[in-house]
Order: C-alpha cells, then structure tokens, then sequence
C-alpha cells in the first residue's frame, strides 16, 4: 500500500504548477479551485460552464483568465495541460474521454460514472492516450485515512476481514427536483453520490481487495413526497424525484472479506458517517480526527484513542490536487487512478442491479 505524501509547502516549492482548466461551475468547482489557491498545485487558468453566468462569478471570484460556454472550444483554445471534471454525473464519461483525446489530463470528479461500460471506456482512453486520469476520492487524503492507512499496511490489524461503513443523514436530499435527483442524470441517489465516498474508503483501507459479488436494497421512503429535504443544491420543483434516499448493500472480494455498507439521504434515524474496519488483531474505528484502536492486553479489552491534525474537507481537498499535479509531473504515482474508479463503479453498478432484481450479483 502507497501512502500519499502530504508536505504541501515542500512539494509546492519544488514542482511548478499545473496550468488547469475547470468544466462544470457548480458548487463543487469551489472546492476545486480553493484547493488551488490554497496549495499553489495548480493555476486555474479557464473555466467552462454552458450557464455563463456561472463560470463568470467563478472568474471574478478567483481571477480566472478565460471563461468558455463549450468545454470543446475550452479544450481547443486553451493553454492548459489538465482539468477538472465536474459538470452533472451523466457527463463525466464522454467529458474525460474528449478531455484525454485532446491531450489533457484529467481529475474526474466522483462518480467516475453510473455505468461500469462508460468508466471502462475512460479508462482505456486514459491508457491510450498516457496521460493521468485520477478519480476525486477525496477523503482518501485526510490524516486519520492515511495513518490508518499505514496501519493497515503494516499489519498491526492483521487481516482485515470486515468494514461496517455508514454515510447516513437525517435530512439531506440536495438540490430536489434537480438533476441530483433524476436517474437519467445523477444514476441514482445517495448510494452513488455519498455512499461512494464511504465505499471507496473502507475499500481502500482494506488494500483494495477484489469485489466478486454484491447485495444490495434501495428504497424511495421520503424523497418522492418532498420529505427530508437538504441545504446542499439549488431545487427545481418543476422537476422531478425517481431516486432512491436510503440504501444498504453487502460487498463481498476474493480473500473472504467484506464491507456493510449504508448510505442515505433521508430516513428517522441518527446521522452518522461511521467507519469501523475489523481485523483478526485489532480493530479501529474513524472518528472526525481521531483513530479508536481496540485490541485485547492480557485477555482483557483495551481502546486506544488516537488524535490526528483536524480533518476537514479543505484538507481533503488539498491532498487531492497535491496528489493530482505530483502524478501529471511524475513525481509520484496516482494515488487515485482510473483503474480502481472503475472497480467502485461495478460496485455500486452491482449494487443498484441486485436492488432491482432482489438477488445477489456476480461481479
């Protein structure tokens, strides 16, 4: 297992920028280009976004030089070598691959996509072409991941046989009504647009074993009815809800291992974003910026609490455009690449199949 190397101000001295352009000028491209700014990894060079009112703001908020409708004219014009991906999740797979195709290499925002065909498609365009495509698995970056992550490594959990996983909210559907809660755009609810952060996590954690089979339940309780509603994106209430807000899964992987996973937008239960990773000699538990390791000392239980630098999602966030510009310069390798977006999406693929057929998948 590689642990990502986190000296910002070190690295930032040593290896010029990326020149980056951004497509898509939602809310998540802030944290994109605060991430630049922050670290000094790259310089936002052009945006693109086809509401171009959007992609100004974006401009005059961080002195972006050139801000373009069409991501196509943005990729022929422009004097950037990488970009960011992030427009609605139906459009990551033809963006990339025409990202790739002109030259540029690429930071997909996640989901990679909702079909296992389309992320194959990236990832063989990726190899094709030689350039980066890494996936925006940003929580892989926050301290308490990477010690634990080292721990793991190092065998102090043995082998890790089970991760429970939860990413569950009260009341947290995004933006109703928009294209976070259409099929056709988002490819699902809560499972592919959080619960991809806490599967991909545990996943990584455990060493990225490989997934052989999936179980899986979606339901659709409160969203349909306008309940349960969130702060995050903007509502079209002349739009529609054909997603689900609550799901559950088993994923099963070749070594007899396996993760619990929940993820949910909206039900009557307590929040939680709960990691635990279970192993046959210690067990540990993620908790904010802590590290709770359980084991026994002379046959009796002992809990050891570990405390990190703060996470936060600016730290993630971080982490993810030092990593980013490290592997396009060569420095290191990607730490999130395009072969193991491709592994989650058949996960969460499987997952939505077997909901739908009441029946375990083979991956």
């Amino acid at each position: 297992m590689d642990v990502i190397n986190r000296n910002f101000k070190e690295e930032s001295d040593m290896v010029k920028p990326l020149k980056l352009g951004i497509i898509g000028a939602g809310n998540i491209s802030k944290s994109h280009l605060e991430a630049a700014r922050r670290t000094g990894a790259a310089v936002p060079v052009a945006i693109c976004d086809p509401l171009l009112d959007r992609a100004n703001q974006r401009q005059n908020e961080y002195g972006i030089q050139e801000v373009y409708a069409d991501y196509h004219d943005m990729l022929a014009k422009s004097d950037i070598e990488a970009v960011v991906v992030c427009p609605p999740n139906h459009l990551h797979h033809v963006v990339t691959i025409d990202a790739l195709r002109a030259g540029k290499h690429v930071l997909c925002e996640k989901p990679m996509s909702f079909r296992a065909d389309w992320a194959q498609s990236m990832v063989d365009e990726a190899k094709k072409s030689g350039k980066i495509l890494q996936v925006g698995m940003v929580s892989r970056y926050q301290p308490t991941v990477q010690w634990l992550r080292r721990q793991v490594a190092e065998g102090s959990l043995g082998w890790v046989y089970f991760a429970r996983a939860q990413y569950v909210r009260r009341s947290g559907i995004p933006g109703w009504g928009s294209w976070f809660t259409r099929k056709d755009m988002a490819g699902g609810g809560p499972l592919i647009d959080i619960g991809v952060h806490r599967l991909d996590l545990a996943w990584y954690l455990m060493g990225c074993p490989k997934p052989v089979s999936v179980f899986g339940v979606t339901f659709a309780a409160l969203g349909p009815s306008k309940q349960g509603l969130g702060t995050w994106g903007t509502p079209e209430w002349d739009g529609y809800y054909d997603v689900e807000d609550f799901s559950a899964a088993l994923i099963k992987f070749a070594d007899g291992s396996a993760i619990s996973l929940e993820a949910v937008w909206a039900g009557y239960t307590d929040p939680s974003s709960a990691l635990h990773l279970i192993g046959n000699k210690q067990g540990a538990q993620l908790i904010d910026d802590k590290v709770k390791i359980m084991t026994q000392v002379d046959k009796h239980d002992m809990d050891t609490m570990v405390s990190m630098p703060k996470n936060s999602l600016e730290s993630g966030f971080s982490g993810q455009m030092m990593a980013f510009r490290n592997a396009v310069r060569g420095e290191a390798p990607c730490p999130a690449p395009g072969e193991q977006g491709l592994e989650v999406t058949k996960m969460l693929a499987g997952i939505y199949e077997s909901a739908q057929k009441g029946a375990s998948v083979a991956l």
